[in-house]
């Protein structure tokens, strides 16, 4: 074999070499930038008040006032209630604990209400009046949306019915 092709094939894998060996250097970053899970413990919880006398909240992700997908704690107190009220996104409710009883409609109507158990999910549509009560006892459920989001008081609904 003649010396220039030894030479090129020195030059050819020695390039191969180097684009490989760029490779891992350029995506070893990436990869160590990956989000890490983030554990949320309820003792970290931040609970805020919410049109609701009895209704507290908590943000667990994102941020329901910007651009994206947040979730949200809402603790019920025992006989605690939410008028009827709308959001503009989707909500995909969970019941973490206690028995939410859930109704749908303008008027707060306990003959309405459908008991919701731990575990029980509830996909309420954007803009739909709906209403609950904790009437068992302490209830909280885990809320999830697109945000920006609100709660509008349903305008013929009195907060503290």
């Amino acid at each position: 074999m003649n010396a220039h092709i030894q030479a090129s094939r020195k030059s050819l894998g020695a390039a191969v070499a180097a684009s490989l060996l760029s490779v891992f250097v350029l995506t070893a970053p990436a990869c160590a930038q990956q989000p890490e899970a983030t554990a949320v413990l309820p003792e970290s919880l931040k609970w805020n008040p919410t049109p609701f006398p009895d209704v507290t909240v908590a943000i667990v992700a994102g941020n329901p006032m910007a651009s994206g997908m947040y979730a949200i704690f809402a603790k019920y107190r025992a006989g605690g209630r939410s008028a009827p009220h709308t959001h503009p996104d989707q909500r995909v409710v969970t019941v973490l604990s206690g028995t939410y009883y859930s109704g749908l409609g303008a008027v707060f109507d306990e003959t309405k209400l459908r008991p919701l158990h731990s575990g029980s999910v509830l996909i309420v549509p954007a803009n739909t009046p709906h209403y609950a009560l904790a009437k068992d006892g302490e209830t909280v459920v885990q809320e999830v949306g697109m945000g920006p989001t609100a709660t509008n008081i349903w305008p013929k609904a009195a907060v503290n019915q």
